[in-house]
């Protein structure tokens, strides 16, 4: 049974509005009568199809799409709605590009929204470029500060390119002293990747050597490192103090707290933390306690500046002794003298070979007293337990009954 045509052109109608692509229809099955009916409904599903088509794109944000033809009456709305769009999408583009003039006048709550979000991007902007110039003069401004300190060195680096800044006084002494900026630059960057994302003060030590001379010179240098942001990129900010002169008068000053001052020999202080390590390490070692004949009669007699030659001279003589040892004067005329690895009876042998040089050379001056000195030596390894004190006084006995048998007479014969 043949479906009447009413229901033929009905249920088209029908696919035209309900599914994407309706199946078209053959006209010429048509009654006469229905024939331009038909026409008309192929043409309406032309134009649906075009509209489906441009309202599918344009939900996607495409705006660049293929018009309809002006027959098309469907689509007249959308059209209006792509060239409406194609405008806000320039004008979008033109505040990106800075120029926050754009307004939206026809749109209602979109042309609020747009123009308060132009509005604020414009305020934002104007932020930036005070805080820009702010930032521009508080650059000159650092740099201007910096390169007017004489004794400070400010480097900014970054981690990613290098070197971004340097103030005159890098330069100066780059100038007059280029491998110990070479060096102090290689040591910022070692210390800049090895850092662990902590930034602490720090000290350091550069040695340069003179390729003439020979001769090595040390540098001390106090750095400060602080985080900054510099032409608009992350750094890390150096600033330099040399304390090399401050360092060297502590060196200066930690070298007399441990010397004797006259004879160049360690005093009393440095020997005695010597001992302690000695003991507490149970190393084998012969303590010698000495003290220099004839001293009182020399300064009476002569006058102290002799009494000091005669000092000099026996802390040269001592010095000469030799083995692993520490010499040092503990007193006016006494000495205290270790050496490990020795026996006591090859350090007695030395010794007394020291006091003949001594007192021959005594002999052949024109001063009328005799010169050497008297010495008591203990092994450590005769002690049961370490006790530095019975040691000091075991010794200081021996050198006492050795000055009362061996002193020499002071006048010459």
């Amino acid at each position: 049974m043949e479906t009447a045509p009413q229901k033929v052109l009905f249920n088209y109608l029908k696919a035209i509005i309900t599914e994407d692509k309706a199946d078209p229809i053959d006209i010429s099955t048509l009654p006469e009568d229905f024939r331009e009916l038909g026409e008309g409904l192929q043409l309406l599903a032309r134009w649906m199809g075009e509209m489906k088509e441009m309202s599918t794109q344009l939900s996607d944000g495409c705006l660049d799409i293929e018009i309809p033809d002006s027959d098309n009456v469907l689509v007249d709305s959308l059209k209006s709605l792509q060239a409406t769009m194609k405008h806000i999408a320039w004008q979008a583009k033109q505040i990106s590009k800075g120029d926050y003039s754009q307004k939206i006048d026809f749109m209602g709550e979109f042309s609020e929204a747009f123009n308060d979000m132009a509005k604020q991007l414009q305020e934002k902007q104007g932020y930036l470029e005070q805080s820009r110039d702010e930032a521009i003069k508080s650059m000159e401004l650092f740099k201007r500060v910096t390169d007017n300190i004489a004794h400070h060195m400010v480097m900014i680096l970054s981690v990613e390119t290098g070197e971004l800044y340097r103030n005159k006084a890098v330069d100066r002494i780059s100038e007059s002293n280029p491998a110990l900026i070479r060096k102090l630059k290689d040591r910022i960057q070692n210390q800049l990747s090895e850092t662990d994302g902590t930034l602490k003060n720090w000290e350091t030590e550069i040695t340069i050597q003179d390729d003439q001379s020979g001769l090595s010179t040390k540098w001390y240098f106090l750095v400060d490192v602080n985080a900054v942001q510099w032409e608009e990129q992350p750094a890390i900010a150096f600033i330099i103090e040399d304390i090399t002169e401050e360092r060297r008068k502590e060196l200066e000053m930690e070298g007399l707290a441990f010397f004797d001052a006259l004879t160049g020999l360690h005093n009393r202080h440095y020997i005695m933390q010597v001992l302690d390590k000695w003991v507490e390490a149970k190393e084998q070692f012969c303590l010698t306690f000495i003290d220099l004949d004839n001293l009182k009669y020399a300064n009476d007699a002569f006058g102290h500046e002799e009494g000091d030659r005669y000092i000099k001279q026996a802390a040269g003589t001592l010095s000469d002794v030799e083995g692993e040892k520490e010499l040092a004067r503990i007193g006016g005329d006494e000495f205290l003298l270790l050496v490990r690895n020795c026996k006591k009876n090859q350090l007695e042998h030395k010794l007394e070979e020291k006091r003949y040089n001594l007192l021959h050379r005594g002999r052949g001056e024109s001063v009328s007293y005799r010169k050497s000195f008297s010495y008591g030596i203990v092994d450590t390894a005769e002690f049961s337990s370490a006790n530095k004190s019975m040691m000091l006084r075991e010794a200081d006995k021996l050198m006492y009954e050795y000055k009362m048998l061996n002193k020499p007479k002071i006048k010459l014969d």
